[in-house]
């Protein structure tokens, strides 16, 4: 009976002793894979820090106005064509409407020629239609009728 009871004991001590190897090992698997993540987490980190200073650096004012003299032909805007928010129109008035339904047959006389030169015999001949106005109100109507 003492036998059978020391085999029972010493097969616990050999299942506890494999589980705690076995734990072990998990652990050190574990922290490896931590060790690495921290690595990796400071690489990380030190990159934003260098793209951090890197964006600063392309984001300087001076650097950008140096830019912008020497590669843009920017000229400054008239005090004259500042508005405030308010004065622009949410709305098209009646006079822009009017200015709108001027500019549409413009369109019809435009396709009306297209269809008169597919008729004659002359290809080489173009009617051109009239220009848009070169006002705000007619900037802004010509910048809709292209998106429509």
């Amino acid at each position: 009976m003492i036998r059978i009871t020391t085999l029972l004991w010493v097969a616990l001590l050999v299942i506890a002793g494999g589980t705690v190897m076995h734990v072990s090992y998990q652990v050190r698997h574990v922290e490896q894979r931590l060790s690495e993540l921290n690595r990796d987490t400071r690489l990380e980190q030190d990159k934003l820090r260098i793209l951090g200073a890197e964006w600063d650096t392309l984001n300087d004012p001076q650097r950008i106005d140096e830019l912008s003299k020497r590669h843009l032909s920017l000229e400054p805007t008239p005090i004259a064509r500042v508005v405030a928010l308010d004065a622009v129109p949410m709305k098209l008035s009646d006079d822009q409407i009017a200015k709108l339904a001027a500019a549409t047959p413009a369109k019809g006389v435009k396709a009306q020629t297209v269809a008169a030169q597919k008729t004659t015999k002359k290809p080489d001949v173009m009617i051109k239609a009239p220009a848009p106005p070169q006002d705000g109100v007619g900037l802004i109507l010509a910048r809709m009728e292209k998106h429509e």
